[in-house]
């Protein structure tokens, strides 16, 4: 993770004791002088304390309204700052030893340092404040566009949320990524598959939110692979094909034929397609278009899904997890 300068993030230190002041002073005017009136309050307007402030206690009220409206600005800033030039959530959950406890807990400590601490933020967030600045912790995030920075942001809010008990939902990987599984599957189930979310720990946080089982992922991205594999890599080896040996007729090769689905992996048998091709091509071209050929080939034109883990036998592409 890289962070801004230790000296200029410490300029920036959030002033937590004016901070504290001023939470204490503002649930004590709630508590005793606006409860007291009107009840609990779910939904604040600047007319709801006409007849129950006079002017000068109001002023006051808006004036501390107005300091945790700043403070929870300034930890935008610094939550920004401390995740600086930060990767995506997909680079996150591409790595089989992340540990996103440790990478919040690496977080917490520098925000523990601008003033930020745990029970700093749970003042900052305390529902009573939420109403009256008129920003739930879902509003927060959307309005300073934090679900638009980087996967140590997601993970670090995904958590607050879980030790705040603010019962939100924090999509891990961005508000309108979070559900593209389900959006948008024939696609993301094949990045993410080729990511490893399935064995990653990031990558097993977003399938648990998704209510996805390991096993249930792997069966589905199979099948869309399967039908990625016949929509973009076939066209591509034919095109390999008619650039190597110059056929200029059609060539009727249906890659699906060799493409075998069992439980828990994925097959290309290359070998078996050489041998069709060749036969029925009269074997005019077996000296250059080998087994090897063809596994290049479809590798090559399966390059732009990285991290894939894939065996081969000589014979055979298998993909496993």
């Amino acid at each position: 993770m890289k962070i801004k300068g230790y000296n200029q993030f410490i300029l920036e230190n959030f002033n937590s004791r004016k901070f504290d002041s001023d939470f204490n002073d503002f649930m004590f005017i709630y508590q005793n002088e606006i409860v007291p009136k009107i009840g609990e309050v779910e939904i604040f307007t600047n007319h709801m304390l006409d007849g129950i402030l006079d002017e000068n206690k109001k002023s006051i009220f808006h004036k501390l309204r107005k300091s945790l409206i700043d403070a929870r600005s300034e930890f935008v800033d610094s939550i920004k700052s401390v995740s600086y030039h930060a990767g995506s959530f997909s680079s996150l959950a591409s790595k089989i030893n992340s540990n996103p406890d440790e990478d919040v807990e690496e977080m917490q400590k520098l925000l523990d340092r601008a003033g930020f601490t745990l029970e700093t933020l749970k003042k900052l967030f305390n529902p009573v404040v939420s109403v009256f600045t008129s920003e739930s912790f879902a509003r927060f995030i959307e309005i300073h566009s934090l679900d638009e920075q980087n996967g140590y942001v997601d993970i670090y809010l995904y958590k607050l949320n879980e030790k705040l008990d603010l019962n939100t939902t924090v999509w891990l990987g961005g508000a309108g990524w979070g559900d593209a599984l389900n959006d948008n599957p024939e696609e993301e189930y094949v990045v993410k598959y080729s990511y490893g979310y399935h064995k990653t720990p990031y990558g097993k946080m977003l399938l648990d939110q998704m209510n996805i089982s390991k096993e249930s992922f792997v069966e589905t991205a199979y099948l869309y692979l399967k039908d990625w594999i016949i929509e973009n890599v076939s066209d591509g080896i034919l095109r390999d094909l008619k650039k190597m040996t110059q056929i200029t007729v059609d060539i009727d090769l249906k890659l699906e034929q060799y493409i075998d689905l069992d439980d828990d992996r994925f097959i290309i048998r290359y070998s078996d397609l050489c041998d069709d091709f060749n036969k029925m091509t009269g074997d005019k071209y077996s000296n250059n278009i080998s087994p090897e050929w063809f596994k290049e080939s479809i590798l090559a034109n399966m390059s732009v899904i990285r991290h894939l883990n894939i065996q081969d036998t000589g014979e055979e592409l298998i993909f496993n997890e």
